[in-house]
């Protein structure tokens, strides 16, 4: 069991967040996937429940031919909330930008379960196409812009 609620927020004004750190992931396959973060490139290998099994430096000729493969990207910012060590926030970009979203981890089942959102967060979207970078980057832009919009009503 995942030990993680993912939230909605509209804006990042006004959070005392960390300098972000710019990710582009890219999706060669279901358990395959390579990211540039800031200078570093990696390869992960994923699990059924898209766990990360292994991580692996690459070389930027090998994330180049992997790249070139892709299916599917994804580019975000990320940043720690300074307040909670808990909580980490992603800023996404280019097709998916508009999408904020708060994750918060738990080291207990019983802290995931009593757990109270800051008044700054919106809508639990756990259960969404939007949690998971995996399922946000099949969506179509369709579908991505009904789901935001969806998870901004609150």
């Amino acid at each position: 069991m995942r030990l993680t609620k993912r939230f909605i927020v509209k804006s990042l004004d006004k959070l005392e967040l960390s300098p972000s750190i710019r990710y582009e992931r890219y999706y060669i396959n279901k358990n395959l996937r390579i990211q540039k973060k800031e200078d570093k490139l990696e390869k992960e290998i994923l699990n059924n429940q898209n766990e990360l099994i292994e991580k692996i430096l690459i070389s930027n000729q090998e994330f180049e031919v992997l790249k070139s493969q892709a299916n599917q990207k994804i580019i975000r910012d990320s940043y720690l909330y300074l307040k909670d060590e808990r909580v980490s926030i992603k800023k996404y970009l280019e097709e998916f930008s508009g999408l904020n979203r708060v994750e918060v981890k738990f080291s207990t089942k019983e802290e995931l379960e009593s757990y109270q959102k800051e008044l700054w967060m919106g809508k639990e979207i756990t259960s969404t196409p939007l949690a998971f970078d995996k399922d946000l980057c099949k969506l179509t832009q369709n579908e991505f812009l009904k789901e935001l919009t969806k998870a901004l009503k609150e």
